[in-house]
């Protein structure tokens, strides 16, 4: 047999059920989300704990969700939509030649 080249494969992401090892903090969430919910608000279904099925329905229904969006997504793209909701566009950096923003110059104004 022939050497071949081999590519190293050191920087491609770790997937685990088609979801990145950044994600699983989302699945974990919305697994303890499906457990507690029905726990703290006592559901059963004849005499059946809802928890039981709820964090397993919560913890496919992520994956399969954020299988479908990462689709044609770059990584980490939903943690910087979050921060981009959260923070809003004046937690920002100045980009150079940037004076400083408006919103602070009428502040001194008045």
């Amino acid at each position: 047999m022939q050497p071949r080249p081999v590519r190293s494969q050191i920087y491609l992401p770790v997937l685990r059920f088609g979801i990145t090892d950044e994600d699983w903090g989302f699945v974990i969430l919305a697994s303890i989300f499906g457990y507690a919910v029905p726990f703290l608000l006592g559901w059963k279904y004849q005499q059946v704990p809802l928890e039981l099925a709820g964090w397993l329905v919560m913890m496919g229904g992520s994956i399969l969700a954020l299988n479908l969006l990462r689709r044609h997504n770059r990584p980490a793209w939903l943690k910087h939509v979050l921060q981009a909701a959260l923070l809003g566009r004046i937690r920002r950096r100045r980009l150079p030649g940037e004076r400083g923003g408006d919103w602070l110059l009428a502040k001194e104004d008045s």
